[in-house]
């Protein structure tokens, strides 16, 4: 086991040091994990960890609160389920974000199930590339991934392939057949680039159209406006069930629970997304999900607050943030409230129209920004910030 410097995504063979012990990181294959193996997951979390699985803005799980030992014996499990890579340079690089309905949902253009499995076996070879580089496939369908971001963009649409860039505005069109040579291309052409840990640092320096060129593919303009995540909660078209944790977080027996569902009346898998929500196909009776304390309601207000781990689990933290987040979501603002226990804002990258900060002095707010934005107050307690917050 290696361990990563804190800043850095962990995989599951490099797992990072946090304020709750050593916290791992499980990649689904096509964004699908069986019932069994939710149910592997669950137990050797809760053996092994501290119970708690996060689920995160990748598509991926994040068991927690291991101790070294225990992540070593916690990804011995995982390669042994077929969850994970025995190679740590292979699973370091498998980050590969799919259509969370791929094989269910009859809208996904056809032919994208083996472009993913094409692309996944490709980057198997790719050279080492930073933790944080990702590469998204949208196939369209009910829950497109069209209002994601990635290092690598992939829109398949049956006859074509779009390629687009994290960062940029210029996007190639090829024929499927030779969509995976032109993305190994580009992530080959990134290590040759100035030190970046995203595509959207090569793009500042260089432009998008000129990155694409120097790999033989011709740059257009991208006319696609960014899209709103879709709402991934509750009896979805098409007989799916869509559940969210509260802020980012199951318990291990919640996940056990919700593979016994998935095999009792569904198809027996579950699906990851990049909303920090879980999909089960086939599945209509959305009571005994309920019975465990997750979101089924869009209009649920904890959606609409993007909230970190926070203190203690998070050494970077200075509050709590599930608790004050909880607190916040009782008051019903309107909008995206993004919620950070540090400047990182490592749960919402992106600007939000408010953003609370945690510091040593008490809490900030940001308005239209980043967590490391200036703020336009600081040192309040939370209720002062709310009433900030509620004024018109």
């Amino acid at each position: 086991m290696t361990g990563q410097t804190r800043g850095w995504c962990p995989s599951l063979h490099e797992p990072m040091r946090s304020g709750d012990g050593w916290l791992s990181r499980i990649k689904p294959h096509a964004a699908r994990i069986t019932a069994e193996q939710a149910r592997i997951i669950a137990r050797e979390a809760a053996r092994l960890g501290n119970g708690a699985v996060d689920l995160t803005q990748r598509g991926n799980l994040q068991p927690r609160g291991f101790s070294g030992a225990g992540a070593v014996a916690f990804a011995s499990a995982m390669v042994a389920a077929g969850l994970a890579h025995a190679d740590p340079a292979v699973e370091r690089n498998r980050n590969l974000l799919a259509p969370p309905l791929l094989g269910h949902d009859p809208g996904i253009a056809p032919g994208t199930a083996a472009f993913v499995e094409a692309l996944a076996a490709a980057m198997a070879e790719w050279p080492t590339l930073p933790g944080k580089f990702g590469v998204l496939v949208d196939g369209g369908g009910s829950l497109p991934l069209a209002g994601e971001s990635a290092d690598i963009m992939l829109r398949h649409t049956g006859p074509w392939v779009e390629l687009r860039l994290g960062g940029g505005d210029a996007l190639a069109r090829c024929a499927p057949a030779a969509a995976v040579a032109a993305t190994t291309a580009l992530a080959r052409h990134f290590t040759t680039l100035a030190p970046a840990r995203r595509m959207r640092q090569a793009v500042a320096a260089q432009g998008a159209g000129a990155i694409l060129a120097a790999c033989g593919l011709e740059a257009a303009p991208d006319p696609a406006p960014r899209s709103a995540p879709p709402l991934a909660v509750g009896l979805l078209p098409g007989r799916v069930l869509g559940v969210a944790a509260p802020f980012g977080q199951l318990r291990a027996e919640q996940l056990a629970a919700l593979a016994d569902l998935a095999e009792q009346q569904g198809d027996g898998t579950l699906r990851l997304t990049p909303w920090r929500a879980l999909l089960l196909p086939g599945v209509e009776d959305a009571a005994p999900a309920a019975s465990l304390g997750l979101i089924l309601a869009p209009e649920d207000p904890r959606l609409r607050i993007a909230a970190c781990t926070g203190a203690p689990g998070c050494g970077s933290a200075f509050i709590d943030t599930r608790a004050a987040a909880a607190q916040v979501a009782a008051v019903g603002l309107p909008g995206l409230l993004h919620l950070s226990g540090c400047a990182k804002g490592c749960a919402h990258p992106g600007t939000a129209p408010a953003t609370l900060v945690g510091g040593p002095d008490g809490y900030a707010i940001i308005r239209d920004g980043r967590a490391g934005d200036r703020p336009a107050a600081a040192g309040l307690t939370l209720e002062q910030a709310l009433a900030v917050l509620q004024r018109p």
